[in-house]
């Protein structure tokens, strides 16, 4: 401003700026503030829909552990379970309720129940340690329904804290199919793994016994 002579001149320089400049200014502004508040709308949506789905998640479990047979019972707990995954699927609970169906499903015989929610798991999680999990449930479940070939294709960890598990896993299938020589192959590994962990020692150790191995030779 200190270009111009007269305070008259400054104001007219003012206003042909704010002419030129106001709109992107304000659109600036504006731009600003709906990203502001369009975050500030979508943390709330977040918080809204865990503590919807928390809610949700107590009644499916409430439902199911009710144990229940009448039919409004079983479709109790149908409806909860894909509410949760329809509308929440953004959440843990979606998943945990998926999990939950799946083990109830299991104990009640419905395999096929159980292997089409672990695959929506498989499907809709991001965490590696859930998918490292729910595929070795799945390869398990796949295997008492004969389908060894499938279940063992499966079982690649791509997480060094899984390959122990899932060593067993596969030692468990080919013992199952008969394959002792590929069983006590799988278990031997698994046990080198875990020959520091105690907790995870007896199992396997009783395997390998029963396979003629004596697993303090290894």
């Amino acid at each position: 401003m200190d270009d111009f002579n007269t305070e008259e001149e400054q104001i007219a320089a003012l206003k042909k700026w704010w002419k030129e400049y106001a709109s992107s200014i304000l659109m600036g502004v504006g731009v600003s503030l709906a990203l502001i508040f369009g975050w500030q709308a979508y943390q709330q949506k977040q918080i809204d829909d865990k503590s919807s789905a928390s809610i949700m998640y107590k009644q499916l479990i409430t439902a199911v552990t009710a144990k229940d047979a009448e039919t409004d019972g079983a479709e109790t707990i149908s409806f909860l379970a894909s509410e949760l995954k329809e509308k929440f699927i953004d959440t843990e609970y979606a998943i945990y309720a998926s999990l939950f169906i799946a083990k109830e499903s299991v104990q009640n015989k419905d395999l096929d129940t159980a292997i089409t929610e672990l695959n929506w798991v498989l499907a809709n999680s991001d965490d590696s340690r859930i998918k490292h999990i729910v595929t070795g449930r799945l390869a398990r479940i796949l295997s008492s329904q004969d389908k060894n070939e499938e279940a063992l294709a499966m079982l690649v960890a791509t997480d060094t804290a899984f390959e122990g598990d899932y060593l067993e896993i596969i030692g468990d299938i080919k013992n199952r199919s008969g394959d002792k020589i590929g069983a006590i192959e799988s278990y031997t590994k698994a046990f080198s793994m875990v020959k520091d962990s105690p907790q995870s020692q007896p199992l396997l150790a009783v395997k390998l016994s029963d396979l003629g191995v004596n697993p303090d030779t290894l």
